[in-house]
């Protein structure tokens, strides 16, 4: 047998070169950077993908959950307050999604007057709460209230007792003192509305000076003869449509006219 013969890798090289110059049709190997000691190839970059044109319409994104955005927050406030023909003034706050508007300070006596021409109150006074109404009384001023203002884009009820309980939290605790009305610092009457701070979401009275009417017969809030502890956002019990009492008032709630007909 003819004994084996080796070639120097240098040969090798050679021959291989040769054919891929004079045989275009033959296609040598093609190093990488790091293994090619004669040819540097050049680096490739990663392709920059460019952003679609303005007039192309974005990806629609994921909503946020609830986990990342709140659904119960005040609105922005770009969001003005709104101001009705009785001069209430009702802010806008956001619960599960829809805009309410909260009145500001409790319904005085002057703007019950305003609207059924009487005044049933036993503790008197323009700007004190009225009082001594009946859940039969304040439906049927809601009523002939939103029939006054029927050219209005909004419409009035009583707030639910989620709603108000919510509103009544505001964005913090205060100090009763500072913000109620109640049994050590009221002189045993009601008090002018707004005479305390407000919360977070700036109502006022929330707490204490009256108990205020929810829907569904309930009253919440404590009133100018409770003691503290019955003077809570979550405190509160039913009462008789028609009963009435000198701690017992009310607030309202406004919504969108297109909202209110979806209740």
């Amino acid at each position: 047998m003819p004994a084996r013969r080796t070639y120097p890798v240098t040969g090798i090289l050679a021959c291989v070169l040769g054919i891929s110059l004079f045989n275009p049709g033959f296609t040598t190997q093609v190093w990488g950077q790091g293994d090619n000691p004669f040819r540097k190839e050049p680096v490739k970059r990663k392709s920059v993908r460019k952003p679609p044109p303005a007039s192309r319409p974005a990806a629609p994104t994921t909503p946020a959950t609830s986990a990342t955005k709140p659904v119960n927050v005040p609105v922005p406030p770009a969001s003005r307050p709104m101001v009705n023909t009785l001069g209430m003034e009702m802010l806008p706050l956001r619960f599960n999604g829809q805009v309410l508007y909260f009145s500001r300070y409790e319904v005085t006596q002057q703007q019950w007057y305003a609207v059924m021409g009487n005044n049933p109150s036993y503790h008197r006074g323009d700007t004190m709460p009225v009082n001594r109404v009946s859940l039969e009384d304040v439906l049927q001023f809601i009523e002939t209230l939103n029939q006054l203002e029927r050219n209005s884009s909004f419409r009035y009820r009583l707030p639910t007792v989620e709603e108000w309980e919510f509103a009544a939290r505001g964005s913090g605790s205060l100090n009763l003192d500072a913000a109620a009305w109640y049994q050590p610092n009221s002189g045993g009457r009601p008090r002018p509305v707004g005479g305390k701070q407000s919360n977070g979401f700036g109502l006022h009275d929330m707490l204490g000076n009256v108990w205020e009417w929810c829907a569904g017969g309930f009253v919440r809030g404590g009133a100018y003869d409770c003691p503290a502890e019955q003077c809570g956002a979550g405190v509160g019990h039913k009462e008789s449509p028609q009963g009435r009492d000198s701690s017992i008032g009310f607030r309202l709630v406004a919504t969108p006219v297109a909202e209110s007909r979806r209740q």
